[in-house]
């Protein structure tokens, strides 16, 4: 695995966001598969019927970013990966201890990174501001 995608990267790739075009262009480079954990689905499908609770996308482009991710994964443009989720939690612990205090990172944030570095990804890829100083900070290159 190279690159790990965390939640504002996939919902800006499967559904119509400020950054949809810059996600779709660097999926649509990627050498390997989308490889999303089971937090991610989760967390993915969560922020997309939220969305749709606040009237923030409409049902409609709900309806296709969940028929979306069911197709890539189905084609093998997405693969679902398995993850050893108690040294995830090992190693956000640790993440938590060395850099929320000063940095004030949220435990979803830091599970993501965490969850990067134990699946040996390289690249963390977000637009999200703090995920991206942290993911930096660990040694991971950010993108897209």
């Amino acid at each position: 695995m190279n690159a790990y995608s965390d939640t504002s990267f996939l919902f800006n790739l499967y559904s119509p966001q400020e950054h949809t075009e810059r996600a779709a262009a660097h999926f649509a480079l990627m050498k390997e598969p989308l490889h999303l954990t089971s937090l991610n689905r989760f967390e993915l499908t969560n922020a997309i019927q939220l969305a749709l609770f606040r009237k923030t996308i409409l049902a409609r482009h709900a309806e296709a970013a969940l028929s979306a991710i069911k197709d890539d994964l189905a084609t093998g443009a997405a693969l679902l990966v398995p993850c050893d989720w108690a040294a995830v939690h090992g190693r956000a612990f640790q993440i938590a201890m060395q850099h929320t205090g000063k940095e004030g990172h949220r435990g979803f944030d830091i599970l993501h990174v965490a969850t990067a570095l134990e699946l040996g990804a390289t690249e963390f890829l977000t637009f999200d501001a703090r995920q991206n100083a942290l993911a930096k900070a660990v040694g991971l290159k950010v993108k897209p």
